[in-house]
């Protein structure tokens, strides 16, 4: 279904890059919602996808998804939209996971009681489908780089099923989205939902994308017995890696769950000084990634995750993770999307640029340009080393605090963080392990 889809609406191949300045654009969480208008459910429960864009069109809902709710049809094509205006030729696009809504199953049996967990499959990938086939019908000549989040299974949330249907028919799927260079996406994404490809600009570089269900501590293998999923993505993983470091390549890591500690559900126990932090990977998956990573030194030059839907970035194992904020404002932040500048050559990121719509008044809000890094924190070049210099800006002063807190939930002021709260935020930033976290925020009180 995926290539007939794909080819149906136009699409003819990856256009390749020449200068050495180039644009790529970073998406995350889109969690598209088709639930929305529940007068349509009906039709999209009969009619194949490729009538769901018309279907849509003529519901009577007209205005994006406001806080609370995940994205409905108006915000998903005012997303794309807005991308196209403001990287209306991007090298390629990064997307870090969770392409479908929360609690699909649910509100697939409340629209549809009585229906057979085979017609809920086949509604996953109708859903799906009709997400993809809208990314690549707004950009039909870029490579798009998908990582699964963990609301993207057939199965239940953090629940996908290693070598099931779901992962081979996903990747039929998804891999026109690639291009020509799909590395070893046909061989390993059926396995566990992780590959690897040659960049699509840099030479020597490769992106290395994780399926970082196996490695959450909420994961659970519901639907299926096929051994131990992590095991076998973290072997796979020092395996890319070391054959990286060997070649002399570097790697861009994508993924959906970032490591290190979920400082929202940390802060939500209430708890004065959080004795218990909330990990987001299981401890044992994140020591043995750290020893993968150990092993191939300087070979991970950047991570990109989602899942958060706020805009952040960590500083863990020598290196960062940049956290890219959420399309879905269903926690109160506000839609956003950004686009970064590159060195064709070298990787290297030069800076990047935040856009945004404030969905507080839907019927008002309109896509505009929120904040540069080098523009709103004075540093030059998105690297370990400025990271580092915005985090201990973060903790010493004030302005910079305010600023960053801001940014977080994407101007929102529904979503704003506590300042009261902000060292742990900033402990967040650099603490991989809940001993580490309770170390720093806890110090002094």
């Amino acid at each position: 279904m995926g290539l007939a889809l794909l080819a149906a609406l136009g699409w003819a191949g990856p256009v390749a890059a020449a200068s050495p300045a180039g644009t790529f654009a970073s998406l995350s969480d889109l969690h598209f919602d088709p639930f929305y208008d529940q007068t349509l459910v009906p039709q999209l429960l009969k009619k194949d996808v490729r009538e769901w864009r018309r279907l849509f069109a003529s519901s009577q809902v007209k205005t994006p998804s406001t806080y609370g709710s995940d994205t409905n049809d108006p915000l998903l094509r005012s997303t794309l939209a807005a991308l196209r205006r403001n990287a209306p030729r991007p090298d390629f696009i990064l997307i870090s996971g969770d392409f479908l809504g929360h609690k699909l199953q649910e509100k697939f049996q409340q629209a549809a009681p009585g229906s057979s967990p085979a017609a809920y499959r086949a509604f996953v990938r109708k859903t799906l489908a009709f997400v993809t086939a809208r990314l690549r019908a707004s950009f039909p000549h870029t490579p798009i780089v998908p990582a699964l989040g963990n609301n993207d299974s057939d199965c239940g949330d953090y629940a996908i099923e290693a070598g099931g249907p779901f992962l081979a028919e996903t990747a039929a799927l998804w891999r026109p989205l690639l291009g020509g260079r799909t590395g070893t996406f046909a061989q390993t994404f059926p396995l566990g939902g992780f590959y690897s490809v040659p960049h699509p600009t840099v030479p020597r570089l490769r992106i290395v994308v994780l399926n970082s269900d196996f490695l959450s501590k909420k994961y659970k293998d519901t639907c299926g017995a096929q051994g131990d999923a992590t095991a076998m993505e973290l072997g796979w993983l020092a395996y890319t890696l070391q054959r990286a470091a060997v070649a002399g390549e570097t790697v861009w890591l994508l993924e959906h769950i970032p490591s290190g500690i979920d400082v929202f559900a940390t802060l939500g126990s209430q708890e004065p000084c959080p004795a218990s932090p909330v990990p987001l990977w299981q401890p044992e998956a994140l020591a043995a990634f750290q020893q993968i990573l150990a092993a191939a030194p300087g070979t991970v030059a950047a991570t990109f995750a989602g899942h958060t839907h706020i805009d952040d970035f960590r500083l863990l194992f020598g290196g960062f993770v940049h956290g890219t904020p959420a399309v879905s404002p269903i926690y109160n932040n506000n839609p956003g999307f950004q686009v970064f500048s590159y060195d064709r050559s070298s990787g290297a990121l030069r800076d990047l640029r935040t856009f945004y719509i404030d969905v507080s008044d839907p019927g008002k809000g309109r896509w505009t340009f929120e904040y540069g890094f080098q523009q709103a924190y004075g540093l030059s070049g998105y690297t370990t080393a400025t990271l580092q210099s915005l985090q201990q800006a973060i903790a010493g002063d004030s302005a910079v605090r305010g600023r960053f807190l801001g940014y977080y939930p994407v101007s929102s002021q529904q979503g704003a963080p506590d300042p009261a709260a902000w060292k742990a935020y900033a402990c967040g930033i650099t603490s991989p392990t809940p001993a580490e976290f309770a170390s720093c925020y806890c110090a002094g009180k």
